[in-house]
């Protein structure tokens, strides 16, 4: 930490910070991935819970053509996609 600041005139970037203080990139990464993983968690579990909650106020007939109901499905699509490869890729 002392040779990080001994090499900027101000402080060090954010970026190389963070790393020092993890030890090292490995574990700088596998904790973003993981933090990147448990925000599509909870993107698609909102997702979800609208899309049900939107399924519950309207009518049988209407589902097929709601456009709030279409992007809540294609919200929560993207994002269960998305913690799906990062689970497959190790996250």
């Amino acid at each position: 930490m002392d040779d990080l600041e001994r090499r900027h005139d101000d402080a060090p970037p954010r970026g190389v910070l963070r790393t020092a203080l993890l030890d090292g990139t490995d574990r700088h990464t596998a904790l973003a991935c993981a933090a990147v993983f448990r925000l599509h968690d909870r993107l698609a579990a909102e997702a979800r819970r609208g899309a049900a909650q939107r399924r519950r106020t309207l009518p049988a007939d209407q589902t097929a053509g709601d456009a709030w109901l279409s992007r809540l499905t294609a919200a929560l699509t993207h994002h269960r996609n998305a913690a799906s490869i990062l689970f497959l890729a190790g996250a």
